[in-house]
């Protein structure tokens, strides 16, 4: 990952804790809070590039959130969404106490991180709601295979059911499903994550999840002076032949090339991807 003063040291005028609080299309102008200060200032652009990223998705499970936590969750559950989230993770897992780790979702990161916990010595169970693990993105043949080796490595492998309940005063204590209770030491919520669409959904063409609809150029279909890139964005499917919600990093570095390169005014296409 880059730091700020590498930055600053490309020529690249960074402001890090400072948030865009609401954009004047028709004037390209932003309004910017300096977080620390609260101070308040406009900015102006002649092209922009939308790459605000996406959140976890926090499903309205009874006992989820806790006020005046860190990410607003109960104590002994975490997001595994940004690097800072995953070094939290890294740090809890390093209390002796924590023995049973429940991952919630059996997608890319669930699947990875379930691994992850297991090599570190951890009672792990992976619940998910659908009756398939990577149900979004492989086929009953190969999501056996990958269940059967979930189990050979001892992983218990809740499928078909949904978690209802996170039950602790302070702290989690025990998650509570459809179909049974688990006394667990910490749970990570992997449930799939949405566009962080909030400064452009009432101007840009966006699919149903918010995501931002451009073209091969990484140019918004509304705007010819927006471009959107990442987790905020579409990407082509050579698939479909229509343009899909693909949020990976490999698809975000070669979109953040394509922009660059065409507000610069030298013309790349994106070359599309399979979502494979």
């Amino acid at each position: 990952y880059a730091n700020p003063e590498m930055l600053n040291g490309e020529g690249i005028n960074v402001k890090m804790g400072h948030e865009v609080t609401s954009i004047d299309w028709a004037n390209k102008k932003i309004k910017v809070k300096e977080l620390a200060t609260g101070k308040e200032f406009e900015d102006n652009y002649d092209k922009m590039i939308l790459a605000v990223g996406s959140t976890p998705v926090k499903p309205p499970i009874t006992g989820l959130t806790q006020e005046g936590t860190k990410y607003g969750l109960k104590e002994g559950i975490f997001f595994s969404k940004l690097y800072q989230q995953a070094q939290d993770i890294i740090e809890e897992l390093k209390k002796p106490e924590i023995k049973k780790v429940m991952v919630i979702g059996a997608g890319y990161i669930g699947v990875e991180l379930i691994e992850a916990f297991k090599n570190h010595g951890k009672e792990v169970i992976l619940m998910e709601s659908n009756p398939r693990v990577m149900a979004n993105y492989f086929d009953k043949e190969i999501t056996d295979e990958a269940e059967k080796r979930i189990k050979e490595a001892g992983i218990d492998c809740r499928l078909g059911e949904t978690v209802k309940e996170f039950v602790g005063e302070k702290r989690l204590e025990k998650v509570i499903t459809d179909k049974g209770e688990y006394q667990v030491d910490m749970a990570i919520m992997c449930v799939g994550f949405r566009p962080n669409s909030d400064l452009y959904k009432d101007y840009l063409e966006t699919l149903p999840n918010g995501a931002v609809l451009v073209d091969t150029s990484m140019k918004s279909t509304k705007d010819d002076d927006i471009y959107a890139i990442g987790d905020c964005s579409t990407v082509y499917s050579c698939a479909s032949k229509t343009h899909e919600y693909v949020a990976l990093a490999t698809n975000a570095v070669r979109m953040g090339i394509v922009a660059a390169n065409n507000v610069l005014g030298r013309k790349v296409e994106y070359c599309g991807t399979q979502g494979s």
